[in-house]
C-alpha cells in the first residue's frame, strides 16, 4: 500500500473520492470474485454438514438394517431374581431353568485396628555435639555408620609433592568421640597445610591460612600475594572414606586452594562431606500413623512379609503406608487407612484362582508375629476376612462353576447376583426389538432424504449475492443473516451428487428380493410385502410402515411388518439385509469414486472445491495488486497537478506584487 498522501491542498479537490471512483471498475471485479469465493466456501460448509448426516446414517441405522444378526435378535423373559439372563442370536428358543448356588467373590481382608495405643517413635537429627561417640552416629534412617570413620584412609599431597597419609585404623577406640577423630586426623595432617573440623553434622576440610604480603605489580600497584601458598590435593583410598569426607577417589584427587583477592579475608577454601551424621531421638507416647515405622512397632529389621510368595523385606525406613504401597505391587489391592488404623486388602479378581496368601518370617527363616502386629493374622470365619470363591449355578440340570459371575452358556449370558431358588425363563424371538430397529431405519432414512430433497429442490435465487462490507454496514445483523440464509439454502440446488445418491437409494428400496422358502419354493419380496410403502408423490420417496402407531396417517393400517417378523422371519431377514447391503455398498462406492477429488469418508469433491477456492483467492490477490497500481498512478497524476497549480499560484502572487496588486 502507498504511504500517507497529502492531496487536494491546492486544488481543493476530494482526491480520495475521485481516485476511488476512477478505480471503481477494478473494485467491482475484486468484489465479484470475492462473492464467487464466498459462495463456494458456503457450499463447502453446506456439503460438510450434509456429509456428516449421510455418514451418521451409513454407520448407524443403515449398518444395523443390513446386518443379518439384527433379524435374529432374541430375548429372555421371566420374573427372575438374583440372576439376569440375556439371550444371544444363537440361543435356543424354549423354557429354561436356572439357579444361583454361589456368587463369585473377591478375597477381601479388613485388618484389625492397630492405632488404639501409642508407641515409642524414633527420629533422627543432625549431630552438632563433638562429644558424641562415633558409635552413636547414624544416617537419617538410623543405620550405624559412625564406626566407618575408624577405618578411614586418605592421602594429602601439597604443591611440592609432599604426601601426608591419614590412616585411622586402630587409632580410635570403641568409645572414641567425634572430637577424638578430629584431633587424630589433624595430628596426622600436621604440616600438610590442611585441617579438619566437624560442624552441622558434617566433617569439613580446609586449607590453613596462607601467609600474605604486599608487593608492587608491573603497573606499580600495591597488591596482596600469598607467600608459599597452601594448595593441597586429597585422595581417598576407598569409597567409604570418600563419602564421609567429600573427597574423590580419582587419581586427580580433590584440590583445595586459597581463593580470595581481598586482603581482609583469610584465603581459606573448605569442602564438606557428602554424608550427614545423625543421632537417634526417641519420642514416647507417639500416635500410630501411616508414617509409623515398622521397626518402632516391634517388627524386626530384615523381617520378610510375603504376598503370594513374593517377599517384602522390612528395613529401617519401612512405614505402614510404604508397606501397603509395596504390597499393592504384588498382584493385590492394598491400602492403609490412617484414620481407621486398618489395612484393607483385596484380590484384583473374583474366584478361587485369584485368592492371595500372606506370610511373615524373621530374617533367620523362623515364623514372625509381624502379621499379628499389623492386624492381618485373620483366621477363617473371623470378622473382616472374606475369602475368594467361585460362582456356581445350575442351568437345565447341569452345574457350572467359574471365577466370574458372568456365564456364557448355550448362547445365553447369565449374570449371577445373589443366591436363590430354581427359576424358569423363556427364550424367544425379540419381535418388538427387531420391529423397533426397522422403524429406526425408516425414521433415519426419511430424515436424510427429506434433508437432501430440500437442498436439491431449493428455490433459485437470482437477485441475491454475498454482501460487501459496505453493504453489510447499511443493514442490521438480522437482515444480513436472513439475506445470507437465502443464498446458503440454494447452494446445493440441482447438485448432481445429491441427485445420484437419492436416485440410488430410492431405486434400491423399490427392488424385490428372491427368497427360498422352507418348502423349497422361491418367492419375491419387496418392502411393500411387509407393509412398508412410499407415501404421496410430493414426499419424494419417504417411507411409511403400515400400522406404526407413531405415524398418524398410517396407524390404522394392518401391521404386516410385525406379522411377518413373527410368521416369516427368514423372508424378513433375507429381504431387509439384501437391500440394506446394496445401499451400504453403493454409498461406499460413492465415497471411493474419485480419490483425486475427494477425501476419505467424503461423498462430495472437497479437494476440488478447496482448489477452486484457492484459485479465487489468487485471482483476488492479483486484481487487488492491479487496482493498487492503478490507484497509485491516479494519485501520482493528481500530485503532479497539485504541484503545477501551486507553482502557478506562486507566479500569480509574484506578478500581483510587482504591479502592486
Amino acid at each position: 500500500m502507498a504511504g500517507v498522501r497529502m492531496t487536494g491542498m491546492v486544488s481543493g479537490l476530494d482526491t480520495e473520492t475521485l481516485v476511488s471512483q476512477l478505480s471503481e471498475a477494478y473494485q467491482t471485479k475484486v468484489d465479484n470474485v470475492k462473492k464467487e469465493q464466498t459462495k463456494l466456501e458456503w457450499k463447502k460448509e453446506a456439503w460438510a454438514s450434509l456429509n456428516t448426516k449421510i455418514m451418521d446414517f451409513y454407520k448407524g441405522a443403515l449398518s444395523t438394517f443390513k446386518s443379518v444378526s439384527t433379524y435374529r435378535t432374541k430375548k429372555a423373559t421371566g420374573d427372575l431374581t438374583g440372576v439376569k439372563v440375556t439371550a444371544g442370536s444363537n440361543s435356543v428358543n424354549g423354557t429354561h431353568r436356572v439357579q444361583v448356588m454361589k456368587t463369585a467373590t473377591a478375597q477381601m481382608w479388613t485388618g484389625r485396628q492397630i492405632n488404639k495405643g501409642t508407641y515409642e517413635a524414633t527420629s533422627y537429627t543432625a549431630v552438632s555435639d563433638n562429644t558424641k561417640k562415633l558409635s552413636q552416629l547414624t544416617d537419617n534412617q538410623g543405620n550405624a555408620i559412625g564406626s566407618q570413620i575408624q577405618n578411614a584412609k586418605f592421602t594429602v599431597k601439597d604443591a611440592d609433592n609432599n604426601e601426608y597419609k591419614v590412616d585411622l585404623t586402630d587409632k580410635l577406640g570403641s568409645d572414641a568421640t567425634v572430637e577424638d577423630a578430629v584431633q587424630e586426623i589433624n595430628k596426622q595432617l600436621d604440616g600438610s597445610g590442611i585441617q579438619i573440623e566437624f560442624a552441622a553434622g558434617n566433617f569439613r576440610m580446609s586449607n590453613e591460612s596462607a601467609i600474605s604480603q604486599e608487593v608492587q605489580n608491573d603497573e606499580g600497584e600495591t597488591v596482596t600475594e600469598f607467600a608459599g601458598g597452601h594448595d593441597v590435593t586429597i585422595v581417598a583410598e576407598d569409597e567409604t572414606t570418600a563419602k564421609i569426607f567429600g573427597i574423590t577417589t580419582d587419581a586427580a584427587g580433590t584440590k583445595i586452594e586459597p581463593k580470595t583477592s581481598d586482603p581482609d579475608k583469610d584465603p581459606v577454601t573448605t569442602i564438606g562431606g557428602t554424608t550427614k551424621f545423625y543421632e537417634e531421638v526417641r519420642t514416647a507416647d507417639a500416635k500410630v500413623t501411616g508414617s509409623s515405622k515398622l521397626i518402632d512397632l516391634g517388627i524386626a529389621e530384615g523381617t520378610e512379609i510375603k504376598v503370594n510368595g513374593n517377599a517384602i523385606t522390612v528395613d529401617r525406613s519401612t512405614t505402614l503406608s510404604s508397606l501397603a504401597t509395596q504390597m499393592a505391587k504384588m498382584g493385590i489391592e492394598a491400602s492403609y487407612d490412617a484414620g481407621q488404623g486398618r489395612f484393607y486388602l483385596n484380590s484384583k479378581g473374583t474366584g478361587a484362582d485369584n485368592q492371595f496368601t500372606l506370610e511373615a518370617v524373621n530374617a533367620d527363616g523362623s515364623a514372625s508375629d509381624a502379621l499379628h502386629t499389623l492386624g492381618l493374622d485373620l483366621q477363617v470365619g473371623e470378622e473382616g476376612r472374606i475369602d475368594a470363591q467361585n460362582a456356581e449355578i445350575q442351568y437345565n440340570g447341569v452345574t457350572y462353576s467359574q471365577t466370574s459371575n458372568s456365564f456364557s452358556i448355550n448362547g445365553l449370558t447369565i449374570e449371577a447376583t445373589a443366591e436363590g431358588q430354581m427359576q424358569t425363563f423363556t427364550v424367544g424371538t425379540d419381535s418388538q426389538g427387531i420391529y423397533d430397529k426397522v422403524k429406526e431405519f425408516v425414521k433415519s432414512y426419511n430424515s436424510l432424504i427429506d434433508e437432501m430433497n430440500t437442498l436439491y429442490n431449493a428455490a433459485r435465487v437470482k437477485d441475491y449475492e454475498p454482501l460487501t462490507d459496505d453493504e453489510k454496514k447499511a443493514m442490521s445483523d438480522d437482515e444480513v443473516e436472513k439475506w445470507e440464509g437465502v443464498i446458503k439454502a440454494s447452494l446445493l440446488r440441482r447438485d448432481d451428487t445429491i441427485s445420484s445418491l437419492l436416485s440410488s437409494m430410492r431405486s434400491t428400496l423399490s427392488k424385490a428380493v428372491s427368497v427360498t422358502m422352507s418348502d423349497g419354493t422361491t418367492k419375491n419380496f419387496a418392502l411393500s410385502s411387509f407393509g412398508i410403502n412410499t407415501g404421496v408423490y410430493t414426499e419424494k420417496g419417504k417411507l411409511h410402515i403400515y400400522g406404526n402407531s407413531e405415524d398418524a396417517d398410517y396407524a390404522d393400517f394392518d401391521d404386516s411388518l410385525m406379522k411377518a417378523i413373527n410368521e416369516n422371519p427368514d423372508a424378513v431377514e433375507k429381504t431387509f439385509s439384501t437391500l440394506g447391503n446394496e445401499i451400504y455398498n453403493n454409498l461406499m462406492k460413492a465415497m471411493n469414486s474419485n480419490k483425486d477429488l475427494s477425501s476419505a469418508l467424503t461423498f462430495y469433491n472437497d479437494k476440488q472445491i478447496d482448489s477452486e477456492i484457492q484459485d479465487y483467492k489468487d485471482k483476488v490477490s492479483t486484481l487487488q495488486e492491479k487496482m493498487q497500481k492503478e490507484q497509485d498512478r491516479y494519485y501520482d497524476q493528481f500530485s503532479k497537478m497539485e504541484a503545477a497549480m501551486a507553482k502557478l499560484q506562486a507566479q500569480q502572487t509574484y506578478v500581483s506584487q510587482l504591479f502592486g496588486g
